[in-house]
């Protein structure tokens, strides 16, 4: 080993020592994270993250914020900036784990059981709607969907951004699709709105995971496009002020956001996940075909309504089929009623002058059949959806002019039970007449410890429970 080697040598390892003199980018990690600014951010902001030797990677056009990596000393020091707000990780977001239900279903049993079937012999079908399925793209070449989509953006990956195409190992946002938008042409399935305008905005690539920052622009294109409708089944578990504030200005400009709720629940339920848990979006719960909660649906006060999760029927890519289970695919069971009630009429309900969709939120909420403790519940929200009762069943229902049906002198959504009569149902509510009413309070009379065990019969093991 020759002096002048040696001499290279012992000065490495003083500064790998010492710390001196090692590039910042070698010395500190470097991260992905949005930055979240005060004021709209032009290009003195931009400056200032270049200035720290940061690479921007995503500029937006509403939420006061920049998406850049950084590193850990130049964060340390943005943070300390009077016109910083925040500096949020831009954490991956994932879809909505989905698990496969028993491959012996052979129908589209929650289309049936939200009673779309009658919504679409009345021709509604939710024509001219516009709705965005934000997830991992959408097969758009599918025999059951080609007809209904009609574009997308795919913010995953820039130089493809006008394919969205769904290339996940589960098909995940072509599943959603066809719980939504499958056409009624006889053959494959049929979602719950059939004829609706369908857009996919790829957010997650093809494990289902993608950054924070994509999902906010999605939610950004939405708003752009003039989306009506926006299927979100997605979560995270920590709260961003970035997505907090996008999805806040979407709800603003009228896009109703529709969002799984998580599959987080241990037969008692687990907590909401983000971004369903924003007041803005509409969480969305999972139920069984004999109406009881998915053992892994989450619940608590956030929920707001429930549709059918469990063992799922929809289209996947490259012309399939399959079954998913969990709240992905109840989300969308709501989005797909949302779009039929916008594509029936609307009625200014909260009487504000406006039919917007504080309206369209209102009426979902009124039309869905009370299930679990009477009124809204941590386990139901306001209850699970239907389509029938939403649309062309008895209108008086939405605008919230009840008829007593329980004869507790008080007109609420507890009455909201379809009150057609049944001469195999008992009469629980004493009103003289055997009808569904009659299964709620059968329902809401079980103790706590039926319910439990009501959930157990849910667990995987036991899916011939439902065969």
């Amino acid at each position: 080993m020759n002096r002048s080697f040696k001499i290279l040598l012992l000065l490495f390892v003083a500064l790998i020592v010492f710390g001196c003199a090692l590039p910042s980018a070698v010395m500190a990690g470097e991260q992905r994270v949005i930055v979240g600014f005060h004021q709209m951010p032009h290009a003195s902001e931009r400056a200032l993250i270049r200035h720290h030797r940061g690479e921007l990677k995503r500029r937006f056009k509403g939420v006061k914020a920049l998406s850049a990596r950084l590193t850990d000393r130049a964060i340390a020091r943005l943070k300390n900036d009077p016109r910083i707000a925040y500096i949020e990780k831009d954490v991956v977001v994932m879809a909505i784990d989905a698990e496969f239900g028993n491959i012996e279903y052979s129908e589209s049993w929650g289309v049936d059981r939200i009673e779309s079937a009658a919504v679409h012999a009345e021709s509604v079908k939710g024509a001219g709607i516009k709705v965005a399925v934000l997830d991992t793209g959408i097969d758009y070449n599918h025999p059951d969907l080609n007809d209904n989509y009609k574009g997308g953006i795919n913010l995953v990956d820039p130089a493809q951004a006008d394919n969205p195409f769904d290339d996940s190992w589960n098909s995940h946002g072509t599943h959603v699709a066809g719980i939504i938008a499958a056409e009624l042409d006889g053959n494959g399935v049929v979602g719950v709105a059939p004829a609706v305008s369908l857009y996919a905005i790829k957010a997650l690539d093809g494990g289902g995971l993608g950054y924070l920052s994509d999902v906010i622009a999605g939610i950004e294109w939405a708003v752009d496009n003039d989306m009506d409708i926006v299927n979100l089944s997605l979560g995270l578990k920590n709260y961003s002020e970035a997505l907090a504030e996008a999805c806040a200005k979407a709800y603003e400009a009228g896009v109703l956001l529709v969002a799984a709720a998580g599959n987080t629940g241990t037969f008692e339920g687990g907590e909401v996940r983000y971004p369903a848990l924003y007041p803005s979006v509409i969480a969305v719960g999972a139920t069984t075909p004999d109406d009881g909660v998915y053992f892994k649906s989450a619940a608590g006060p956030d929920i707001e309504m429930v549709a059918p999760g469990a063992g799922i029927y929809s289209s996947k890519a490259y012309e399939d089929y399959g079954y998913l289970t969990g709240t992905s695919q109840a989300a969308p069971h709501v989005a797909g009623v949302a779009a039929l009630i916008l594509s029936a009429g609307l009625d200014d309900l909260n009487g504000d002058s406006v039919i917007d969709n504080q309206d369209l939120r209102l009426q979902l909420q009124n039309a869905a059949f009370d299930l679990g403790d009477p009124g809204k519940d941590d386990i139901y929200g306001f209850g699970l959806i239907n389509a029938r009762a939403a649309t062309i069943e008895n209108p008086a229902w939405v605008r919230q002019s009840q008829l007593d049906r329980d004869k507790d002198g008080i007109a609420d959504s507890i009455d909201n039970c379809k009150y057609r009569p049944n001469p195999d149902q008992a009469d629980s509510d004493g009103d003289g007449i055997g009808d569904l009413c009659d299964a709620r309070v059968r329902r809401s009379a079980q103790s706590n410890g039926e319910l439990r065990a009501r959930h157990w019969r849910l667990r995987p093991q036991n899916w011939q429970r439902y065969r």
